[in-house]
């Protein structure tokens, strides 16, 4: 059996935090339901935030009494690397998670939305792929931008552009073999085996590209990755984003570059 913490840091997040919970509370509720999922934990850093996200939190979680939970305030952490580090961590403690093959961190954002197939998607990919870690993809909520925007940023999912954070491709190493794999890395959709999270040291401590950092630590230290399309998480497409250099930061570059030239 496995046991799944699924972290959420969660910053000025009061509007979108609740629909991003319920979701994660019914895919652990899934997986467990069917069989893959025995402890299924939910951990929620509200990184210094000035709306009720805190509170609206707390009661979200006080309203699950079968699943395990826990929260805390970060007011000390500056960078948003930081922030899922020390949830990981204190959470772990917390919950007496210790790092074991059959535990799994599962991350995504309080602006997302996660499908209920989630964990036990996510969980079949690694098992199909002997992979100590999965990621996945996004697809976005609400992008009112340009049509020449939106085609330009589908040239960028499809690998046509901007090399590196947003460019895609197909059967590659990292991939599991079926032409499903990409270069994407997105904090909103991504599992890691807890004993290979810990022994590659977690998530950097950067400003940015933390999720980036962290898969890139993996395959550094001789962990296999697998990159997926399926199940995509639904996040904001609101721009600019929490975290400068992020999703949101390119769409409005995408917006403000393509409304310049319809002008």
């Amino acid at each position: 059996m496995t046991d799944v913490l699924v972290a959420v840091p969660a910053r000025d997040e009061e509007q979108r935090v609740v629909s991003c919970l319920d979701s994660v509370a019914v895919a652990l509720r899934r997986a467990r339901a069917h069989g893959p999922v025995e402890r299924a934990a939910v951990a929620v850093a509200v990184h210094r935030s000035t709306d009720r996200t805190a509170e609206v939190v707390t009661d979200a979680l006080a309203a699950w009494p079968d699943l395990e939970t826990f929260c805390h305030a970060d007011d000390d952490s500056t960078t948003v690397g930081a922030v899922r580090s020390r949830l990981v961590a204190d959470a772990c403690e917390a919950l007496d998670l210790a790092p074991a093959p059959h535990r799994w961190l599962f991350s995504t954002d309080a602006d997302s939305v996660v499908p209920g197939s989630w964990v036990t998607q996510l969980l079949a990919h690694a098992d199909a792929a002997a992979a100590h870690g999965v990621a996945g993809m996004v697809d976005l909520e609400g992008w009112p931008a340009h049509p020449a925007a939106l085609a330009a940023y589908e040239r960028i999912m499809a690998g046509g552009m901007e090399a590196g954070v947003h460019d895609r491709r197909d059967g590659g190493e990292n991939g599991s073999g079926n032409g499903s794999a990409h270069r994407h890395v997105y904090g909103a959709n991504l599992a890691v085996r807890l004993d290979a999270y810990a022994a590659c040291g977690g998530f950097p401590a950067v400003p940015h590209g933390e999720d980036h950092g962290l898969v890139g630590r993996l395959r550094a230290t001789g962990h296999r990755v697998v990159a997926v399309r399926e199940p995509a998480v639904l996040t904001s497409a609101r721009m600019p984003g929490r975290a400068r250099h992020g999703l949101g930061d390119l769409l409005e570059r995408l917006a403000t570059q393509c409304a310049c030239c319809a002008g």
